[in-house]
């Protein structure tokens, strides 16, 4: 590799870079549980989610080169309001992370979660107190505001299952109350004419992850329970789901960019919550939703990657002199 596509590398590191992580542990989750109540193999859901272990060691392992080359970069995400928003994806890749560890090995899913959540309730604390301290304007205001709220919904279905159950429902509730919160204000900046660049459209999917990871945390929290609040959360992602369904040019057809991995993850948490509810239910219906959500996701997760390989590789490619 020449000195100059290692520095486009390096420079292309940050927070963000751990959303493949994020999409492609989900899917492995999904996948897993698919094989208990769909019949498919098992070996496929391990395969991604050892897919998903070794892409975080890789990406953390660039980030702590950069960090090294460039020690100012840490202060400059911390003091950057939209930098922040996205580091709370580290500690929500290593949930998934835990989740995928577990039936391996408690001690490490253990370790993984009690890292994972502190840190990710001081992110919570730290980006909720800049929306209330801080002066912002309309461009501020985004989907990846959902990225903490996001994770306090993985921390109790991380844990519930290694014992954390009161921790679990500290987490539930903040993350819900903050997800009612952003979801209104940014919803109202959409309808009253906000708009997004073209290249972060696809980071409105990340609108259907709140409810279908709170639906997850509530249904371990619960015991499997399915009442009006759970149905309240799984139909709520699915009709966000085909909304950006039936719209689906304003945020699939883009050029691919890191945002374009916010497909996926969105989309496995809803894969697993409808996998859940089937598990819970026994509807036929909720069984055909399950089966094709798992292969919408999975033909969603290939095609991101594949479309974010052939961009690495497109920029890493010598310019050529005329």
């Amino acid at each position: 590799m020449t000195q100059g596509a290692h520095s486009k590398i390096l420079d292309a590191i940050g927070p963000p870079i751990y959303a493949p992580v994020m999409g492609i542990a989900g899917l492995g989750i999904a996948w897993r549980i698919a094989s208990t109540l769909l019949g498919v193999p098992t070996m496929i859901g391990e395969i991604v989610v050892a897919i998903a272990f070794a892409l975080f060691a890789v990406v953390s392992s660039l980030f702590i080169a950069k960090i090294i080359q460039d020690p100012g970069c840490l202060a400059k995400i911390w003091f950057n309001n939209r930098a922040l928003l996205f580091t709370p994806l580290i500690p929500t890749s290593l949930l998934l992370l835990s989740i995928g560890a577990r039936p391996y090995d408690t001690e490490i899913a253990v370790l993984l979660w009690t890292i994972a959540a502190p840190l990710n309730l001081l992110l919570a604390i730290v980006i909720v107190g800049r929306w209330l301290f801080k002066a912002h304007g309309q461009t501020d205001i985004s989907p990846a505001w959902m990225f903490p709220i996001v994770g306090n919904g993985v921390v109790p279905i991380a844990g519930v299952p290694l014992g954390f159950v009161n921790e679990g429902w500290a987490f539930f509730v903040i993350g819900f109350v903050l997800w009612v919160m952003a979801f209104v204000v940014f919803f109202g900046f959409l309808v009253l004419g906000g708009a997004l660049a073209k290249a972060a459209r696809p980071t409105m999917l990340i609108l259907i992850s709140p409810p279908a990871t709170f639906f997850i945390a509530y249904s371990e929290l619960t015991g499997g329970q399915v009442d009006p609040f759970a149905y309240g959360m799984i139909y709520s992602s699915m009709f966000l789901l085909a909304v950006f369904l039936l719209n689906g040019r304003h945020v699939l057809y883009v050029p691919f960019s890191i945002a374009s991995w916010s497909l996926t993850f969105p989309m496995a948490a809803l894969t697993i919550a409808t996998l859940l509810f089937f598990r819970t239910t026994d509807w036929a219906m909720a069984q055909w939703a399950a089966a094709g959500l798992l292969g919408l996701t999975t033909l969603f997760t290939v095609s991101v990657a594949m479309l974010g390989l052939a961009a690495t590789l497109r920029s890493l490619r010598p310019a050529t002199v005329t």
